[in-house]
């Protein structure tokens, strides 16, 4: 492909030791980078790397899943009698606020996170 036609054609080559090879893959693996060029170009134009952390969005998922699977139970007993109990709906009322919780915690972290 002919350089002048990509948007990036300026070319930047380093030299490395073995040791700051190792040591560059060890902060890339860390940062749960694959790719050295964007890993380089995120280093050198902000200065550092955010790392995301998706356990809070994984405990979202699993969350949600829990309303989404009780609230079909809740579903298929009104099918199937036409009547629910009160400790069906407490219970997803629960799921309901620990949803709201995990997803509240979620933005407070994301924003402190991004206030640093």
């Amino acid at each position: 492909m002919d350089s002048t036609k990509r948007e990036r054609y300026i070319q930047k080559i380093i030299r490395l030791t073995p040791d700051e090879n190792n040591y560059i893959k060890h902060k890339m693996d860390n940062a749960g980078r694959t790719n050295f060029n964007a890993f380089a170009l995120e280093m050198l134009i902000q200065g550092q790397v955010n790392i995301v952390d998706f356990k809070t969005l994984s405990d979202l998922k699993i969350a949600i899943d829990r309303v989404g699977k009780n609230i079909n139970q809740i579903a298929r007993k009104v099918n199937e009698k036409g009547d629910v109990s009160k400790d069906d709906i407490d219970e997803t009322k629960n799921l309901l606020n620990e949803i709201e919780t995990v997803v509240y915690q979620t933005i407070q972290t994301e924003y402190n996170n991004y206030k640093k």
